[in-house]
């Protein structure tokens, strides 16, 4: 999976974040960017080997019962990573 995190981390707390994400996601190929929201995670895109077959059309929906949306998938990552920079 691809996750495109804000450049606004500081650097010194990115290896921490990026520990997080690795706690949810496993093999996540993790991006850096620069950007003029306030998020802190960007983007999200499944890899080659989370296209499952969808039940849904819509990102706002699961691909399969008992998993998580790539939207859910963004909104828990964010408030972790809010909760671990506040912590910091």
């Amino acid at each position: 999976m691809k996750i495109t995190l804000n450049d606004s981390v500081p650097p010194a707390k990115r290896a921490g974040v990026e520990a997080l994400v690795k706690t949810l996601i496993k093999a996540p190929q993790i991006l850096w960017m620069p950007s003029r929201f306030p998020r802190y995670v960007m983007l999200i895109e499944p890899g080659p080997e989370d296209k499952a077959e969808r039940e849904s059309a819509s990102i706002f929906d699961a691909p399969q019962s008992g998993t998580q949306s790539l939207s859910a998938i963004t909104n828990l990552l964010e408030d972790r990573i809010s909760a671990h920079l506040a912590g910091s």
